[in-house]
């Protein structure tokens, strides 16, 4: 009977739990008890969800002994497992938000919610899993008020430049580059690699900057590399293999096209067709490659596809020692052969706590690039090229014909040739970073910090230009003398720059009631060192000599150059932060700065800042307002300055030393005035005041930040030319000295946008941003309309603009021309109209004006983020407006010195289609060409664009099949960079927005890879 009972109990028990049932329930909020609409209840480890309505109810079907999963953007999740309850009613409490994150500022950190400067954070994921050549393309679209102007170019150069809040003066406006404590320049942010990145604090105005005080006119980003943490040590290994192509070659025409075109061209001039009928049926008919081929250079050229990798490395943990230490092996081919760059990271950061007093650390990073490269051609030469040169003859021998005739000139360009036969470089760069750290604890709330660092950073550069053999004429066989190379020679260039680097700060910090107060002063002591030394010689024995050694001693063959220069910083600095309740935040700084560049009595400048902060949501009165979660107002100003315009010596005369003179056919060495010292010269400063908002809705789903600000350069440092009577040496700038004379203002407006949600297990984010930024040239001490190239600085006008004359369609018939103001004489119809902008009846230098401006200064961007069970999406979209480039010469003219042409060029003026307004006017060889290839905005082409940056799509294992084998994570990704483009040109369609302003260019680059990341 015993039994029976025991398995009917059994037989209950497993039927009361196997039995599914409708549980009802509510969620609310656990501070305020509020429900909660939206919130997300699933039962763990199923597809099974419901969501709450909008008095937070909610009903779902569940099996005793199963766990309700209870989650909500902005609140901690909850589970809870089920057994007999009918009803359940849930409270959320509200997660740790980003109000309570802390950033990184100069010297210190701040709680997010507490600051008043224009802050913004970057975060690993943010910059993870795309596959670009430095972490400075990574950053591109990301955040509001930082410019990435990623220009193409070959290995090693395409690296990319920062800027935030617009060009701030008339020359480099780099912003200050700050890697755990220690400045560092460009080139090395530009190499760090994104995996060793923990965040990125970007410092916009000068309450937040102010601290750097002349380094940081510009803005600083403060890079935090990732640190050990306490627990057993935890390995990782992410790696790519990616795929290079180019987002677009110039489309240039077949040899069909490119003859006739040149025929109509010369018939145009008034000269005889350059083929004849019979030489267009061959051409055609491909009968002769020898003398008429149909060559697309530029697939003969750059392969099709380049590979790219890397694999990095990392291992972290620790318990009193705490430890990260990481190693990155990246490799980049080029679409060039036989070009190729290697470089190898390494960075270790340990920390060690000796008690709860004294904390050690050290922070050492290594970085080595090496890029090699055969031979020596330019892309002017390849855009040079016609389909009619010939590569290769069937012989064997380099082409030297060129549409049935030798061409010397072309013969010598070619780029195959010069690939193979030209030479060779070698260029190496090493940086080796290392510092210490010591934080001593002397109470609870003061400590002492101090930070000592050495870095040093050496390249070598070797190049050897060979011996070349002339091309052999294809028709008569005999060398054309012109195409040789000789002697040959070796060039070695040496540069080294050594910096150390003492800085040490106290902080005191202390709750007093409602009251808050922190304080921080400290100094930075810095001396640099920078030697260059070059050596090179001629008429080596052998092409295959790699020592300089080898070359000639002959006094002609020998030549060197060499530098050194020497500087010192000295700095005292202090900030205060204080608030009442958590309400009303103030924070001011100060910084004096020594330089050696300057003379003794103007080598100080003072930089202060003072911001406020009021936060509006702490307030009694917003209490009730439930949606409202964070409400905070901002304002700033302060002064920065900038010293990187100032030469290392310039307020000293200069003296120039070589040959003076010959004498009975002798030279004889001398010293003479070179340049002229400005003892006065002093500090370019940046005034800057901001405005901002930040705001939190829906438990910070969504998030909003705003800025406005006025940024105005004050002295900026100018070249101004000294009198000839002076008896200067003349040419590169020994007749210019440095001067204080200038004043750019640059207003603007920055706005960002965040929205989090989930619905189930799909979660997601979405983020935008834009930044508007106005510039001018407000003042140039009398020395207005600077003209350099295709720019003009001028007052009242933005940095960039472009001066030259202004199209106005083209001419449709000798009338129109009769009517018009005299351009010259050789204008006929189909050639570009100028304006006539003072209206004398004559076309001239006067006519020039501004016609747009290169620098993008309305730049916007998007990110998307989702996840759903294992998968994950990113998505970056980046973009400018307002922007335009000028190609010029072989980039879009067509047979510019002898060049081909492009499909475009199909779409010109002619007498059967007079259109004032095509896209090309008439064709005409190069030299007959001038009046139409004057600088004038007809060159210039819209470069706005929108372009998703970069796509990845991801896949990680469950955990639960993972860590059978001892894994944490696998995840399997594939990603693209820059794989759509929406463009804004509808004439020129195949140059890539994001060239600069010449006459060619090296491919930007799409890159499509696949990506592995473990951690075990």
């Amino acid at each position: 009977m015993k039994n029976i009972l025991i398995v009917l109990v059994t037989f209950f028990t497993w039927f009361s739990y196997g039995q599914e049932k409708q549980l009802n329930g509510t969620v609310t909020d656990f501070e305020t008890g509020v429900p909660i609409p939206g919130a997300n209840v699933s039962v763990h480890g199923t597809t099974k969800g419901v969501v709450t309505d909008f008095d937070g109810k909610f009903n779902i079907d569940v099996n005793p002994g199963e766990s309700l999963l209870i989650t909500y953007i902005g609140y901690k999740e909850e589970k809870i497992l089920i057994n007999t309850q009918d009803v359940i009613n849930v409270k959320l409490k509200i997660s740790a938000s980003e109000l309570d994150e802390v950033v990184v500022v100069g010297y210190g950190t701040q709680k997010k919610e507490n600051l008043t400067g224009a802050v913004s954070q970057i975060k690993t994921n943010e910059i993870a899993g795309k596959s670009t050549t430095s972490l400075t393309n990574a950053l591109q679209g990301v955040s509001p008020g930082l410019t990435v102007i990623s220009r193409p170019g070959n290995v090693g150069s395409d690296l990319g430049s920062i800027n935030i809040r617009g060009r701030g003066n008339l020359g480099a406006s780099s912003p200050l580059y700050v890697v755990d404590g220690i400045p560092v320049s460009a080139s090395d942010f530009q190499r760090i690699n994104p995996s060793d990145v923990e965040s990125i604090s970007v410092l916009k105005d000068a309450a937040a900057a102010s601290i750097y005080g002349s380094r940081a006119a510009f803005g600083v980003l403060l890079v935090t590399t990732k640190k050990g943490a306490d627990g057993k040590a935890r390995f990782s290994y992410n790696t790519y293999y990616g795929v290079q192509t180019p987002t677009v070659l110039p489309k240039i025409l077949g040899s069909e096209d490119y003859a006739n075109l040149l025929n109509e061209a010369n018939i145009n001039a008034g000269k005889t067709a350059i083929y004849s009928e019979e030489e267009l049926a061959i051409i055609k008919n491909g009968s002769q490659p020898d003398l008429y081929p149909d060559n697309d250079w530029y697939d003969l050229v750059y392969r099709s596809s380049a590979p790219m990798t890397e694999h990095n490395f990392s291992v972290s943990g620790g318990g009193d020692t705490r430890y990260f230490v990481s190693g990155t092996f990246f490799d980049q081919s080029s679409l060039i052969p036989d070009t190729e760059l290697e470089r190898y990271s390494f960075r270790a950061n340990t920390e060690r706590d000796f008690g709860d007093i004294f904390t050690l650390g050290t922070n050492i990073s290594y970085i080595r690039e090496d890029i090699e490269r055969a031979g020596n051609f330019s892309i002017t030469d390849l855009n040079r090229m016609t389909p009619l040169t010939v590569a290769n003859h069937s012989d064997g021998s380099w082409g030297s014909v060129t549409g049935g005739k030798v061409s010397s000139v072309l013969a010598e360009n070619n780029p195959l040739r010069k690939i193979a036969e030209y030479g060779r470089q070698n260029r190496q760069r090493e940086t080796f970073i290392g510092s210490v750290n010591a934080t001593l604890n002397l109470t609870d709330h003061f400590n002492l910090r101090g930070i000592g660092s050495y870095k040093s950073f050496t390249h070598e550069e070797n190049t050897f230009n060979n011996e070349v053999a002339p091309v052999v004429n294809f028709v008569t066989k005999e060398p054309i003398n012109s195409t040789a190379v000789t002697p040959n020679n070796m060039t070695v260039r040496w540069n080294k720059n050594n910096t150390l680097m003492l800085q040490g700060f106290a902080t005191y910090e202390r709750d007093f009631g409602k009251h808050y107060l922190k304080a921080m002063a400290g100094f930075q002591y810095e001396a640099s060192t920078y030697k260059y030394l070059e050596a090179s010689r001629k008429e080596f024995p052998s092409n295959e000599l790699g020592a300089i050694n080898g070359g000639s001693n002959a006094a002609e063959n020998l030549g060197n150059a060499g530098l050194v220069e020497e500087e010192a910083f000295m700095s005292e600095f202090g900030r205060i932060n204080y608030s009442y309740n958590d309400k009303y935040l103030f924070e001011a700084n100060i910084r004096h700065d020594q330089s050696s560049r300057f003379s003794s009595d103007n080598r100080s400048g003072v930089f202060p800042s003072f911001s406020a902060a009021w936060r509006i949501s702490q307030e009694s009165f917003m209490e009730n307002l439930t949606w409202l979660n964070n409400l905070k107002l901002r304002a700033s100003w302060g002064e920065l300055g900038n010293v990187n315009n100032v030469g290392y010596y310039d307020y000293y005369d200069a003296l120039g030393t070589g040959t003076a003179t010959i004498m009975g056919n002798t030279r004889v060495d001398g010293v003479w005035p070179y340049k002229q010292a400005n003892p006065n010269l002093g500090w370019e400063t940046v005034v800057m005041s901001n405005i901002g908002l930040d705001a939190g809705f829906f438990r910070n789903a969504l998030s909003v930040q705003v800025d406005v600000f006025n940024k105005v350069t004050e002295d900026i440092l100018l070249e101004v030319p000294q009198p000839l009577e002076l008896g200067l040496e003349e040419g590169d700038d020994g007749n210019i000295i440095s001067a204080n004379a200038g004043e750019v203002s640059n207003k603007g407006l920055e706005f960002m946008l965040t929205y989090r949600g989930e619905i189930k297990d799909f979660k997601y984010s979405l983020t935008g941003n834009f930044s508007k930024i106005w510039n001018e040239v407000t003042d140039l001490n009398g020395m207005d309309d600077q003209i350099n190239s295709y720019w003009i600085n001028r007052v009242g006008e933005a940095i960039g603009s472009f001066y030259m004359y202004e199209a106005d369609g083209l001419f449709v018939n000798q009338a129109e021309i009769d009517a018009h103001a005299t351009q010259d004489a050789a204008t006929s119809p189909g050639d570009i109209r100028y304006k006539d902008i003072n209206e004398d009846g004559v076309i001239d230098g006067e006519d020039r004006t501004i016609v747009g401006n290169d620098v993008p200064y309305f730049t916007y961007g998007m990110n998307f983020n989702a996840s759903y069970k294992g998968f994950d999406l990113t998505v970056q979209g980046q973009g400018v407006a307002d922007v335009m480039v000028y190609l010029d010469s072989e980039a879009s003219q067509a047979f510019f010195n002898g060049a081909g042409a492009k499909e475009y060029h199909l779409k010109r003026w002619t007498v059967d289609n007079p259109n004032p307004n095509a896209a090309y006017p008439r064709l005409l060889p190069s030299g007959e060409n001038q009046h139409n290839q004057r600088l004038s905005s007809f060159w210039l082409y819209n470069a706005s664009y929108f372009r998703i940056k970069n796509l990845v799509l991801g896949y990680t294992i469950p955990t639960e099949a993972t860590q059978k084998f001892g894994v944490d994570k696998i995840r399997f990704y594939i990603s693209g960079t820059n794989l759509f483009t929406t463009r804004s040109d509808d004439r020129l369609d195949d140059f890539d927005p994001e060239f600069s302003s010449s006459r060619g260019s090296y491919p930007v680059i799409k890159v499509y890879s696949f990506g592995l990341n473990v951690n075990f």
